[in-house]
């Protein structure tokens, strides 16, 4: 048996693999083989030329992941369900890489794997600014603004110029992006400087703290 006749036999049982160009997609787990020919079998996607288990791959912003104890009574496609769904069972009902934007209170990521051995914290006025920026799908804080534990914008997580296209995820929230990766992400510059004060006094001769 020729060498090309072996080649497309084993090709005509492999499925072409999902768009492996997706910003930011990575395998969390060992491959089993590299691609075929930029193919993979069923099941699995082609990601830098690794075969990777579809339920290994990471999307951008985050793992994709369920929220929900248990997705598997959510109607994924019912027209009234579709927002919910995608936020809180993305991986059950198959939407991990959906682009559709989800409603305010959903949109953020969680950024740690234990945010459910965290939950003391979510409303603890010490640790609820950095429950916010890590934990805030679990903890309900995706439309938190407040900052006052933590600088209000800035580059609070390290690895910010890796984070592939978090500055414009729509599955993380602003409060995420400001804090998180905020000097990443070109958010603190629009932030004002006060005035410097200065000493001036009034008609009467009083001194008194004012604004250039």
């Amino acid at each position: 048996m020729s060498l090309k006749l072996t080649v497309f036999l084993v090709l005509a049982g492999v499925a072409t693999c999902q768009n492996a160009t997706r910003p930011a997609t990575y395998c969390k787990s060992q491959s089993r083989s590299e691609c075929f020919m930029g193919a993979c079998p069923s099941g699995f996607e082609c990601i830098g030329n690794q075969c990777c288990s579809e339920a290994d791959v990471v999307q951008p912003g985050g793992d994709c992941t369920d929220y929900l104890a248990d997705c598997t009574n959510v109607e994924c496609n019912s027209i009234g369900m579709q927002d919910f769904a995608r936020a809180n069972c993305a991986r059950t009902c198959n939407m991990c890489y959906s682009t559709a934007s989800v409603s305010p209170q959903y949109a953020c990521s969680d950024l740690l794997t234990d945010c459910a051995n965290r939950t003391s914290s979510c409303q603890d006025i010490d640790f609820i600014d950095m429950m916010a920026l890590y934990c805030p799908r679990t903890c309900n804080l995706c439309l938190w603004q407040a900052a006052t534990k933590i600088p209000n914008c800035g580059n609070q997580l390290p690895d910010c110029p890796t984070r592939g296209n978090f500055c414009t995820a729509t599955s993380i929230s602003l409060y995420q992006k400001r804090v998180g990766c905020g000097n990443t992400c070109g958010l603190c510059s629009s932030v004002s400087t006060p005035a410097p004060v200065q000493l001036s006094t009034n008609s009467n001769g009083f001194l008194f703290f004012g604004r250039k």
